[in-house]
């Protein structure tokens, strides 16, 4: 397939489009609303009305009091997820046979679109990749924990969703390996090009 024509990359798209709803087919969350008191683990504070999980980790979600005296509204309360822990975005990069590709996941998610979303390599909180909830290990983590053996791109902290987060952080990083990766399920490889086409 010709990747360097913007036809060639169009088929591509359309064929990565095509697993990717193939892919959800297959894998899907089903999300019910329950009382707090039946999740394991979470409860509300008694004193402040917080709600956390009992290891301390994951996040609590709190209560916000912002003021903005010059803008729309100039004062309001709304709840807010307090994470402080930093998680890990990452790209995967491999150049093969002189075209560099990075690879993304079909991630399924309870709040995605459909469940499902086209994500980085690694998308995980350190709760998550530190395995407090005892699931399952995070792929590919190994790539942006172990430093020495693969070329790291960009390693910068920006934040998420000022809105709905306080001031939480994540580690956006691209790395890239020169070793043969395997590829698992529910994972492919796309060329920046395809990457941008996906984007747009």
């Amino acid at each position: 397939m010709a990747h360097g024509s913007s036809g060639g990359i169009r088929d591509r798209v359309d064929d990565v489009q095509r697993w990717f709803s193939e892919f959800g087919r297959h894998a899907y969350t089903r999300v019910s609303p329950v009382p707090l008191d039946d999740l394991d683990g979470w409860s509300r504070d008694p004193v402040t009305g917080n709600i956390h999980h009992h290891s301390g980790r994951f996040f609590t979600v709190e209560g916000l009091s912002a003021q903005v005296p010059d803008g729309p509204v100039p004062r309001w309360t709304q709840p807010i997820i307090n994470q402080p822990e930093v998680g890990v975005l990452g790209l995967l990069a491999k150049e093969t046979g002189g075209v560099l590709r990075v690879l993304v996941q079909a991630k399924v998610e309870p709040g995605n679109r459909n469940g499902l979303q086209l994500s980085p390599t690694v998308q995980a909180t350190r709760s998550n990749y530190t395995r407090v909830h005892k699931g399952r290990a995070v792929p590919y983590l190994e790539y942006f924990r172990e430093h020495g053996r693969h070329r790291v791109v960009a390693d910068v902290r920006q934040s998420e969703q000022g809105a709905w987060f306080y001031r939480k952080r994540n580690r956006n990083m691209v790395v890239e390996t020169a070793e043969d990766v395997e590829l698992r399920d529910g994972f492919t490889w796309l060329t920046l090009g395809e990457l941008y086409a996906m984007l747009a």
